[in-house]
């Protein structure tokens, strides 16, 4: 291994751990409401339900759209991009560093099954959501999807990352 592939594996390592030490291992006391506001936004979604679901995020996840605008603008990617959610499998909610209690912060992860126009035998993607509590009400405010196999190692112990069909 060159010394140059050295020194971005450390680095990459070293920022790993850097945002990695933010969150616990640690579940949430309480997680059912973060829980069921990812469970509410996902449903809502997968139904294309988009006003309703405008209801479980924050101005982070619309950039600030009005629900109208943001309702068409999911429409028309869902409509456009022939999506399809028939999987959603919502897990314990995490606590992070900052908030040990889950009082306003928690990470919920997500296994997601999906098809579009452009993946039509379906992808399972590894999701952590952060909801966050805003005016006493739990949102969805990010969503990250993890590629590595390691890093759903980390968020989904026993759960691997399948492999696409290669169609010729």
């Amino acid at each position: 291994m060159s010394l140059k592939s050295k020194i971005v594996h450390l680095i990459s390592f070293i920022i790993g751990l850097l945002i990695n030490v933010q969150v616990l291992a640690a579940q949430c006391p309480s997680s059912v409401l973060p829980q069921k506001a990812l469970t509410n936004y996902l449903e809502a979604m997968q139904e294309r339900r988009f006003t309703d679901a405008f209801k479980f995020v924050s101005n982070s996840m619309t950039d600030g759209r009005s629900n109208k605008d943001w309702a068409e603008l999911q429409e028309m990617f869902y409509i456009g991009g022939g999506v399809i959610i028939f999987g959603i499998d919502v897990r314990q909610a995490i606590a992070i560093e900052s908030d040990a209690d889950c009082s306003s912060t928690a990470i919920v992860p997500n296994i997601l099954r999906s098809r579009d126009n452009f993946n039509n035998q379906g992808i399972t993607e590894f999701e952590l959501y952060t909801i966050v509590r805003i005016d006493g009400r739990w949102l969805v405010d990010s969503q990250e999807t993890l590629f590595d196999q390691p890093d759903v190692d980390k968020w989904f112990p026993g759960e691997t990352i399948p492999e696409f069909l290669d169609k010729k």
